[in-house]
């Protein structure tokens, strides 16, 4: 997972919206508003990375 707060945080959210969207616990407008929660979480991990914020570690 991400070092980085920010990331981890954002990326935690997007794996429970992915859960409940598995799991067909919600309608179409619960999971459309759901999936754009989604996308908008990723598109600021895309900027927190893009703006060399976040925390790249190597993994062994």
């Amino acid at each position: 997972m991400a070092n980085d707060k920010e990331i981890h945080d954002r990326l935690t959210r997007v794996e429970e919206i992915i859960e409940q969207l598995d799991a067909d616990e919600c309608d179409l407008d619960e999971g459309t508003r759901l999936h754009e929660e989604g996308q908008e979480l990723l598109a600021e991990v895309r900027q927190i990375l893009d703006n060399g914020r976040g925390e790249v570690v190597e993994l062994e």
